[in-house]
């Protein structure tokens, strides 16, 4: 039609199918000369029936739930581990080998659907993360079980991703945020009940379960994505498969991985293992700012082949899009990661009780994530959503900073409810805006970001967090000044481990100073919750039932 047709854009008709529109695009710029991409596309595109999309859905949402499930689950197993290993010392990479890889990987899997077939690109990343979960399965040793969960990091990244791209292509966008919310939210379960089923498996048959049981469940999806996911041939490079792999801009990928690397491990050495002025700590920071400049140099000096194309996320709503899924993760994490220790260290719960206690924030994650996702799709907008999530939160977790140790049932469920129900409401709508904003073949790099901010986020806050409640006890231990506590063995014991440490006649005391620190981490997630508020503004109103025609969209 007239309407796609511009200087740099020209039009063919090919004399064997009409229906299909063959477009060929060539864009230069003075920063950037992207090659030439033939985009096939039917003005009308084919979407799975109801049956084939459900069974779809179904095996892209099981593996969501195990790689999110190992996200977490390794942190009851984690004392069992050390002992089997004897491997006290590497306590704190038994969490992070996965989390630095998984979001370090991100934006590389962003490009890699971009340009390789969805449906390998998918089994690729699942047989990592299967790969990596029988090496830890197996593992006999500290070093090879940090190796598997590396490598598990690395499918991880990819899985998720790779989900929201197959929905990108299975469902029509004016339906997308309700499919989007249920598969998040599967995935956001996972995440929470990590702990819960990592004590069970722990408790009841071998800490080893909580990564073997990922090989047959998570094998469930191949047979459905290789008989019932038929992935278009939206775009079509015609390169060889040296071009396709030189396009995935392998020097920004190495940048960006050894920034984020550097980063990671100062936030999660600095203040505990090291002195944050110690020289180590100074030097990573460094390393990962420099770094940093130099990848956003080279971006820039790429243009739309980039990694992260600067002119996507240079867009308003792609950037609103971005903050406001960075720091509602970033919020969430805080209440995942350290309301189990609440529980724990100040109600006196075992890991299997913690994690029960903390179903209420996942239902109404749950529940409310779905219904804010019909909200969108019956009103074309996400932008009422995306406003309102950030405000529940921020209730919420203002409520949950007045928690004490003889707070009632319904003060701790309330209080979660509306914490988890906002970040709910609001977590999954970035997803369905850089879908609804950026063109198909954009739309996987833009779901990668999104994965690469959360995750990001996710590491940032599990570590300040950490940081703030260490450094609350301690001065509330010195400042208390509790006869007959060690102020630093109960730094270094768990949660669970406070009442056989502590003398009964000081134990109430030594409570209260966790109560106060806990709650001292919980006030971390109001700002958060505030600067996703902030930046949902700066989302544009675009109605999804409006959907533009596939062909509609110009490749960049």
């Amino acid at each position: 039609p007239a309407s796609l047709t511009s200087d740099v854009m020209a039009v063919t008709l090919p004399e064997k199918d009409p229906s299909v529109v063959e477009i060929k695009v060539t864009t230069s710029t003075p920063f950037t000369t992207t090659p030439q991409i033939l985009l096939n596309a039917s003005p009308e595109p084919r979407y799975p029936g109801p049956l084939k999309l459900l069974v779809i859905l179904a095996g892209v949402s099981v593996s969501c739930f195990l790689v999110a499930l190992d996200r977490t689950i390794v942190a009851n197993a984690i004392p069992r581990i050390t002992d089997d290993f004897d491997s006290p010392d590497d306590v704190g990479w038994y969490a992070s080998a996965y989390l630095i890889s998984s979001c370090a990987f991100q934006p590389v899997y962003g490009q890699i659907y971009t340009h390789f077939n969805i449906r390998w690109s998918f089994l690729l990343a699942l047989g990592l993360f299967e790969v990596g979960s029988l090496i830890c399965g197996l593992a006999h040793s500290s070093d090879i079980f940090i190796l598997g969960r590396a490598v598990a990091g690395v499918g991880c990244a990819g899985v998720f991703a790779g989900a929201m791209v197959i929905i990108s292509v299975s469902v029509e966008l004016r339906q997308r945020p309700l499919m989007v919310a249920l598969v998040g939210s599967v995935f956001g379960i996972g995440s929470v009940l990590g702990p819960l089923v990592g004590g069970a498996f722990t408790d009841l048959v071998n800490w080893r379960w909580c990564f073997l049981v990922n090989l047959p469940v998570g094998g469930v999806t191949i047979p459905v994505l290789l008989f019932f996911f038929h992935p278009p041939a939206l775009m079509a490079m015609k390169s060889s498969f040296v071009d396709r792999i030189y396009a995935l801009d392998l020097p920004g990928s190495f940048l960006l991985l050894t920034s984020a690397v550097q980063l990671l491990l100062a936030l999660k050495w600095g203040g505990i293992s090291y002195q944050w002025s110690s020289s180590l700590v100074i030097g990573l920071l460094c390393g990962s700012v420099l770094e940093f400049i130099v990848f956003m140099a080279w971006e820039r000096k790429k243009g739309m082949a980039a990694l992260v194309p600067l002119r996507i996320i240079g867009q308003r709503g792609i950037a609103a899009a971005l903050g406001e899924s960075f720091f509602l993760s970033g919020a969430s994490i805080v209440h995942v990661y350290f309301l189990p220790i609440w529980f724990q260290a100040v109600r006196g719960d075992d890991a299997l009780s913690s994690g029960v206690h903390l179903v209420p924030y996942v239902v109404a994650m749950f529940v409310l994530s779905i219904v804010a996702g019909i909200t969108a799709t019956k009103t074309g907008f996400i932008n009422p959503p995306a406003l309102i999530g950030p405000v529940v939160s921020i209730v919420g977790c203002g409520m949950l900073i007045t928690l004490e140790a003889n707070s009632s049932v319904g003060k701790w469920v309330g209080y979660q409810i509306l914490a988890g129900g906002g970040i709910g409401i609001a977590n999954q709508q970035g997803y369905v805006a850089v879908q609804t904003l950026l063109p198909s073949s954009q739309a996987s790099i833009g779901s990668a970001l999104i994965l690469f901010v959360q995750s990001l986020a996710g590491a940032v806050f599990a570590s300040v967090g950490n940081n703030v409640l260490r450094n609350e006890v301690l001065s509330g231990l010195l400042r208390e000044k509790i006869p007959g506590v060690n102020v630093q063995k109960v730094l270094e014991v768990g949660a669970t481990e406070l009442k056989l440490l502590v003398p009964a006649q000081s134990l109430t005391r030594v409570l209260s100073v966790f109560n106060e620190a806990v709650c001292k981490v919980f006030a971390v997630a109001i700002p958060l919750a505030g600067m996703a508020f902030v930046c949902a503004l700066g989302l544009k109103w675009v109605d999804i039932r409006a959907q533009r025609s596939e062909t509609e969209h110009i490749v960049e």
